[in-house]
């Protein structure tokens, strides 16, 4: 993996650790963010508008495809 991919990963799971109150170590790569994290699709909405502050193209991002914390590190990094 390159720099900007890891760099890319942990800024993404610092951000959704704090929306969500949890430490960065507590998210896994493999977790599903509605089963393990416990998200709501409220929850990947507003997620969603703290990517796009945080200058991300999210406007091709389907969650209905994106399920782990990986599969959503892998489509911000094809969309950068």
């Amino acid at each position: 993996m390159n720099r900007e991919y890891n760099d890319i990963k942990e800024s993404v799971k610092n951000a959704l650790a704090d929306f969500l109150g949890i430490e960065p170590e507590d998210v896994e790569d493999d977790f599903s963010l509605t089963e393990d994290l416990h998200m709501k699709p409220t929850d990947l909405t507003d997620f969603i508008e703290i990517l796009v502050k945080m200058n991300f193209d999210t406007a091709s991002l389907d969650f209905s495809e994106i399920e782990t914390f990986s599969e959503l590190i892998d489509a911000l990094t094809v969309h950068q």
